[in-house]
This record gives structure tokens, sequence and C-alpha cells, in this order.
């Protein structure tokens, strides 16, 4: 009797939900001071702030870890188009799914997932014809980058945009190469000489007073900034936010609780004298477990394209150490090729590169003869560096082409 009395008065206090009425959409003007066109198709994009999300939706989204992405796609040409969400993000939420997450018996549930529903965006684009609606992303913070994909019978239409979102510290800055290197350093070179350049580099990245190694730079990455960022997110690597007292507790509560942190930080490592200039991460549930990896931009370029030098390497748990400023550190996988490896079969299977191979420069170590990074891991290596040429676009597997430079290693 107790319990059919709790579920009356919980079904007596049931609301009707009522989405926000008016024009509560402040985001529609950036939207449309950034449309990009393409084959008589023209897109506009806009990620909803917290706040923003909230006054259209009526809904604590941010809370839940849902971020809308508003699109309007106006298709003036003959062709009908598939809008695919799945390469805006690979773990996006459904409309229904949403929903559940506010579901209880004080809510109006069916009102709830009427209107998520009808505010989805529709995968359909007829010819001559403009669709809108929102995509429920992931929570991204700081920067996110939003790919838009259509694909017609004959054709894929693929539209990048940048957003910057005044949310978090991120591990990344703008390099004006210029001013960095200055003009007497720039240096334009072939693709045959690229090789021998790459060779010469430092075999690793080093502490703030260059005095004493640390873990190997083996990568490179050949391409645009953004066409580099789009490439790594488009198979689900996150920026990390930068090292403080508050994201170093926020990585120790999620490894003591096991619960996940998509931006942890990773610590500052140094070529040229700076630290890097951004850093990526692939995570996995658990903030113990992710590849993550660090660029430089070089003073180098090739065919009008800057080359990047990088550091990749797996994190398989998390320690505490003497030897970090916040007493504590990722342990790494000390197999430093297999990083580099997934990071090439990253990039084959999302079609972002159209080249690639590899050179010397790191120098070899063995199982039994290890080095160490600056907080004591011990890593080996074949002494390779992967090369990758960012593609732009999407390229075929079998129409990706091997640089002949080096033996592939046998592992």
């Amino acid at each position: 009797m107790l319990l059919v009395a709790t579920l009356g008065l919980h079904a007596c206090a049931t609301t009707h939900f009522h989405a926000p009425q008016g024009n509560p959409q402040p985001f529609l003007s950036r939207a449309l001071a950034n449309i990009q066109s393409h084959d008589g198709v023209n897109v506009a994009m806009a990620v909803l702030r917290e706040d923003e999300s909230e006054a259209v939706f009526g809904l604590p989204l941010a809370k839940r870890g849902v971020q809308p992405v508003w699109l309007k796609i106006e298709n003036n040409s003959a062709s009908a188009y598939r809008f695919m969400p799945v390469f805006l993000d690979r773990d996006y939420f459904s409309a229904r799914e949403v929903a559940f997450l506010f579901r209880s018996s004080q809510s109006d549930n069916v009102g709830i997932e009427k209107e998520l529903t009808n505010r989805q965006m529709h995968l359909y684009v007829p010819p001559h014809t403009t669709v809108s609606g929102y995509v429920y992303t992931n929570r991204s913070l700081g920067l996110k980058l939003v790919n838009v994909e259509l694909l017609s019978h004959r054709q894929l239409l693929r539209f990048a945009f940048t957003r910057t979102l005044p949310s978090g510290e991120f591990d990344f800055r703008t390099v004006d190469v210029e001013k960095l290197y200055g003009k007497e350093r720039l240096r334009d070179l072939q693709l045959a000489q690229l090789r021998g350049a790459l060779d010469e580099l430092p075999c690793c990245t080093t502490d703030e007073a260059a005095t004493t190694p640390g873990d190997p730079l083996n990568l490179v990455v050949v391409g645009e900034e953004q066409e580099i960022l789009l490439a790594f997110v488009r198979g689900g690597w996150d920026f990390t936010e930068t090292v403080n007292s508050g994201t170093v507790r926020h990585m120790v509560s999620s490894f003591l609780f096991g619960n996940p942190y998509r931006n942890a930080p990773v610590s500052p490592l140094y070529f040229e004298g700076r630290h890097q200039d951004f850093a990526l991460q692939r995570a996995r549930s658990s903030v113990s477990q992710r590849n993550h990896l660090r660029l430089w931009l070089t003073p180098m370029r090739v065919a009008g394209q800057p080359v990047w030098i990088g550091q990749v390497s797996r994190d398989i748990g998390v320690r505490f150490t003497g030897k970090s400023p916040f007493l504590t550190t990722h342990a790494i996988d000390p197999d430093i090729d297999e990083a580099r490896d997934y990071v090439l079969e990253d990039l084959l299977v999302t079609g972002s590169i159209n080249r690639w191979g590899m050179v010397r420069g790191v120098g070899e170590a063995t199982p039994d003869k290890p080095r160490s990074n600056l907080t004591g891991d011990h890593y080996f290596t074949d002494g390779l560096r992967l090369v990758v040429f960012v593609s732009g676009g999407h390229r075929a597997i079998t129409d990706i082409e091997l640089l002949e430079w080096e033996p592939l290693p046998a592992r």
C-alpha cells in the first residue's frame, strides 16, 4: 500500500514538459556568419554553449555530457545527399537516448522525447531543399572540430569547422612559423630532401633546460594544422587540458575511482626550447590508459605543407613519482613503437593520409638495453620515425602511397 501511495504521489507531481518559447537562439548569428559552400551546397553550423543549450531545450544537457550542434544544410544542387552524423561524432547520441537520460517518474517523458526527436537533424537532404536540426554530440571543451560529410551517389562533400568554446584551458596554441623561427631558418624542401632532413633532427624530447633527454621523437606529420586536427579527431582523439593543480586533482580522482577523463593533461616535453604546440589523446574508459601524442612545428615545408615533429606513446597506468611536481605520472608501454604503429593504422582506417614511410633519427634501443624518459620509465625502439602526409580528404587504403625510404620493421 505504501508503494502504491508513493507512486500515486509521483504521478500527481509529474509536470508536462514545455520547450522554451520565443527565439532563444543567439548562436544563429554565429552560424550564419560562417557559411561554407561547395558544389551548390551551403552549410551553416553552431556549437551550443552550456547556457544556450539549456535555454533552447529547457534541459541541463551539458550536465549529462551532451553538446548539441545545430546544422543548416541548403542543397541547391540536383543531387540528393545523405548526412552522416557518425563523421561528426563517432559516439553521438540519438534523440531518444538523450531523452532517456532525463527519464523519471516526475517528468513528462513523452514530451521530452517528442521535443528532442522533432529537433534532431534529418539524414536525408533532397535536391533544392533546406534542412536544419541538431546533432546530439559528446561534450567537448576548449576547442571543437566539427566535420560535416554529405554523401551522394557518386560524390562526397566534406565541410570542416573549428570552434573555440569558453571552457577549459587546453594544450593547444596556433604558431606563426615566421615569428617562431625567423625567415632565415625557413626551409622549403623537395620530397627527396625531406628524408635526410628528418634523419638529422634530435632523437628525443628534453626537459625545459634541454639538459636531459626524454621520450623519443618518433612521429612526423606533414600537413596544415586544421587538416591534421581533423584527421585525428575523425579517429576519436581529443585535446588535452593543461597541467595545473585542478586538472591533476581531477586525474588522480579519476584514477582512484575508475572514472574516464577524455581530456586528461599530459606533462610538458620540450623541442627547440618550447613545450608542445598541441597535444592529443585517444582515451579509454579509464584515465590510466590512453594513446597520446605531442606535436611541434618545424621550420621545414614540403610542397608548401608544414612539417611537424612529434612524440607518441601509450599510457598503461598511473603511478606516483617524486620526479613530477604533482607527484603523479602515467606509466608508458615500454614498446614505444607499438604506439607509433597505432597512429599509422588509425590514420589508414580513417583514410586521412595519402602517403607514409619510415626514416631514421631516433636511435635503436633494445629490450635488454632500454633507454629512460624523464620520469624514469624504460622504453625500447627500432629507432625509426613514422612519417605521414595528411590527405585533406578521404583516401582509400589501396590508394595510399608507401615511401620506400627505410625497410619496414619486422615486428
